[in-house]
Order: C-alpha cells, then sequence, then structure tokens
C-alpha cells in the first residue's frame, strides 16, 4: 500500500535518553546483586545436612507345609501370605517406620529428640520387593545411626507384633491338640501293652521270619546237596584205599610217626635179608641166628611204638594188612590218600552235623511262625488306630504349629539388603545447583530486562506483520 513502509525496510526508531539507560541498567545491577546476593547468603548461612541411605528386602508367601504319613497317606497344609495380588507388604512396612512408635523408639535409641530426628524418605522401588529408606542429619555419621536405628527399630517392632500374633494363635488351639493327643496316647498304650504281653512289636518280625526260614531251608538243601557229594567221594576213595574210614586216623598216625617207620623198615629189610639167607642155609647157622635175632628186635620195636601211638596193642597181621610200608612210591600215594579218606570223613560228619542243626531250626521257627502269625491280626488292628490317631494329631499339630515354623504369614521376613552408607558429600544444599540456577536466573532477569527495552519495536513489527497476513 502507498503510504506504508516496506518491513523488510523498517528500522527501528532508536531513542537512546541517558535516563532511560541508566534507570534499565540500574534495574539490571540491582536484580543480579540480589539474586547473586541471597544465592551466596544461602550457600553461607545454610548448615550443610547428610542423606545415609539403606535398602531392605520384603520376602514373599509363606511356604506350605507337607507331611508323607507312612501307611496311611499324605497330610498336607499350606499358608499363603496375608497380603493378596493388589495389595503390598512394602506399604504395611512404610506406614510403621513412619508412625509414631517407631520414630520416638527409634530417636531414643539414639539419645536424639523426636523432632531432631525427623521424618523418614520412604520409596517403594517398582517391580521389586525392596524399600529404599532414606535418613538425614547433621554430619554423616549421626545420619548413619539415624537411620541404622530406625531399621533396628523397625526390626524389633515387627518381631513384637510377631510374636502378639503368635500368643493369640496358640491360645486358641490348645484345647484342639489336646484331646487329639489325649487319644493318640490312648492308642499308643493298647498298642504298647499288647507288644509286651505277645512279644510281637511289628510285622517285619513276621516277614523277617519268614525270610530266615526260607533262608534256612535253602542252606539246608545246599548243605544235603554236599554232603550227597561228599559221601560219593568218600565211597570212591574208601575202595582205592580198601580201609574203612574210621582206619584211616590209626594209619595216618602209624604213617606219620619216623621213629615207627624206621623201626618197620628194618624189620623188613631184615626179614627179606633172612629170606634170602635161608633159601641157602639152615635155621642154625650163626649168621641166620644172628638175622633172626636182629628180626625179633625190630619187631619188637615196632609193636612197642604201635602200641604207645594207638594206645592199644597192634599185631604184626595188622600192620600187613594196613600196608604201611612206606618205603616206596605207591606207599607215599597211599599215606597222601589216606589223609584225604581222614579229612574226607571228618567234613561229611560235620555237613552232617550242619544238616541235622537247620532241620531242628526249621522246625522250631515254623512252629513260632504259626504262632505270630495269629498274633499278628491283633497287632494290624491296634496299629491302624494308631496310625488313624497320628494323622489326626500331625495334620492338627501342622495346621497348629504353622505360625511357629513359619512366623512370616502377616508380617513377611525383611532382610537388610544394603547397609546404610556413610555419605561423603552433603544432600543439601547443593552448591553446584544453587549456583546454576542463580546462573540461569541471572539470565532470565537480564533477557526480560531486554525485552521490556525493546517493547515499542517489538510491538511495530508484529503489527506491520499482522497487517500484511490480514490483507
Amino acid at each position: 500500500m502507498d503510504g506504508e513502509e516496506d518491513i523488510a525496510t523498517i528500522k527501528p526508531r532508536l531513542n537512546l535518553p541517558l535516563g532511560r539507560i541508566a534507570k534499565y541498567l540500574t534495574l539490571a545491577v540491582g536484580a543480579n546483586t540480589l539474586l547473586w546476593a541471597g544465592t551466596l547468603s544461602y550457600l553461607k548461612h545454610t548448615a550443610p545436612t547428610y542423606t545415609s541411605e539403606l535398602v531392605v528386602h520384603v520376602a514373599g508367601n509363606a511356604l506350605g507345609v507337607n507331611l508323607n504319613l507312612p501307611d496311611v497317606g499324605q497330610a498336607a497344609t499350606s499358608t499363603t501370605s496375608a497380603f493378596g495380588s493388589s495389595s503390598d507388604p512394602r506399604e504395611n512396612y512404610k506406614l510403621l517406620a513412619l508412625g509414631d512408635t517407631v520414630i520416638q523408639e527409634a530417636a531414643a535409641s539414639v539419645s536424639i529428640e523426636v523432632e531432631e530426628f525427623g521424618e523418614p524418605k520412604i520409596i517403594l522401588i517398582p517391580n521389586t520387593t525392596t524399600i529404599r529408606i532414606s535418613q538425614s542429619g547433621p554430619s554423616p555419621k549421626i545420619a548413619q545411626r539415624k537411620a541404622l536405628s530406625l531399621y533396628q527399630t523397625l526390626e524389633r517392632r515387627l518381631n513384637t507384633l510377631r510374636q502378639i500374633e503368635q500368643e493369640k494363635r496358640d491360645g486358641a488351639i490348645t484345647s484342639a491338640l489336646e484331646d487329639s493327643q489325649n487319644k493318640l496316647t490312648q492308642a499308643q498304650a493298647q498298642l504298647s501293652n499288647y507288644k509286651a504281653q505277645s512279644g510281637l512289636s511289628s510285622s517285619q518280625q513276621v516277614t523277617n521270619l519268614i525270610s530266615t526260614i526260607e533262608t534256612l531251608r535253602k542252606q539246608r538243601a545246599e548243605k544235603v546237596a554236599q554232603s550227597q557229594q561228599i559221601g560219593d567221594r568218600l565211597q570212591s576213595l574208601t575202595l582205592a584205599v580198601q580201609l574203612a574210614p574210621e582206619q584211616a586216623p590209626t594209619v595216618l598216625a602209624l604213617q606219620t610217626d619216623q621213629y615207627f617207620q624206621k623201626s618197620l623198615q628194618e624189620y623188613t629189610t631184615t626179614s627179606t635179608e633172612l629170606n634170602a639167607l635161608l633159601e641157602e642155609r639152615g635155621p642154625n647157622y650163626p649168621d641166620v641166628v644172628q638175622l633172626k635175632q636182629k628180626q625179633g628186635a625190630a619187631l619188637a620195636t615196632v609193636l612197642e611204638r604201635g602200641k604207645a601211638l594207638l594206645g592199644k596193642a597192634i599185631t604184626l597181621e595188622e600192620i600187613e594188612r594196613l600196608n604201611l610200608d612206606n618205603s616206596n612210591e605207591s606207599g607215599v600215594k597211599r599215606g597222601e590218600l589216606f589223609q584225604q579218606l581222614i579229612t574226607l570223613q571228618a567234613e561229611y560228619e560235620g555237613i552232617r552235623a550242619e544238616v541235622d542243626a537247620l532241620t531242628q531250626q526249621v522246625s522250631e521257627l515254623e512252629a513260632r511262625l504259626k504262632i505270630m502269625v495269629q498274633k499278628e491280626s491283633v497287632l494290624e488292628n491296634y496299629l491302624r488306630k494308631v496310625q488313624i490317631a497320628e494323622a489326626i494329631f500331625t495334620s492338627t499339630l501342622a495346621k497348629a504349629d504353622l505360625g511357629k515354623s513359619d512366623p512370616f504369614g502377616s508380617f513377611p521376613l525383611m532382610q537388610l539388603v544394603e547397609p546404610p552408607t556413610l555419605p561423603d558429600t552433603p544432600s543439601a544444599p547443593k552448591t553446584k545447583l544453587v549456583l546454576a540456577g542463580a546462573a540461569i536466573g541471572s539470565v532470565l532477569v537480564t533477557f526480560g530486562l531486554t525485552l521490556l527495552w525493546w517493547r515499542n519495536t517489538i510491538l511495530v513489527v508484529l503489527t506491520k506483520i499482522s497487517r500484511q497476513i490480514l490483507a
């Protein structure tokens, strides 16, 4: 439009009177001076405050109790937390920690007034089971002491509440426990009396007795078979040596005596020489007579030694029949056969004695088994009564004792995860933050005064722009 100036050519009319400059300059200096003076005064006169933090963990739901009762079944009791899915036990703990009771006791434990102790800052950390507790103080150690005292006081308060709850529960269930315990005691007394009278303490005794009888029968069968084998070997060996087993000890006693064998050997040698000499000479020749005397002396020695060894007299015919000549290889082997014969005979007699003993044991145990089976049925009735009474008592006791075994149903366990910290730097005032705020405030004051200085020019420019847009 004619007569109107182009916006691009608008040049602000700068009116710079000295009075106005002085006024705005004084206002800017005064505002910034006041701002920084207040900031520095706050930093200088405000006492530092230190904050100690600790983190605690609140446990989840309590555990259940499962009891396996032998030959009866399973008794199960379970306990859940007193808090549903929509409630959080940490809220209760926060309420307790902020309550007058805990704060007063915590302040008294560190000898600090309640007003000076202050109110803790408690934060429930989301998506966890932890709580962060902050406590401030004029020094790092005092802040740490106050935080620790608060935690310990809260722990004691929770223990007191748990104890009160447990005492009330115990009083309510005492009568039920006494009744079930009396029934159990009565059933156990009846069972004990019958055991004492019958001598049968459990069904396992009958089972063990049957197992013992079967084992003894098996052993007896094995011993019978073994005795038959040894008997066959003994009979074969008796035919081989042509000697009864009962004669073998006699032969072995004579055969193992060196003096007897030496005398027998001397008698045998002398007899051989005498027989050879008699074929050439008559019986009255001096050398024949001398050999006869030597033969007689050797025979007398043999008979005398045999009597001493056996405890009875033995004749030359018996010696010849026993074939005790041990001067050759066959004699040595025959002696070994005699030894085997004696060993087999002793072994055979021992096994037969074991067979007889096992037979007697089996008979006695079978008679005892018949009596025990009759008593077992009565014992089972008493045992069943005791087991039923035990099931009732155990189930009642499990429910009653659940609070004792797990006292954290209403007040879950609280554990100290991070102990109270000892702060290195004060939490307030924060010097850097205060200075940064003052600096930003100074910039904003200066910028505001600048806008106020250029307000006329800005209004003209905005008016021109709005006219062009409307046109």
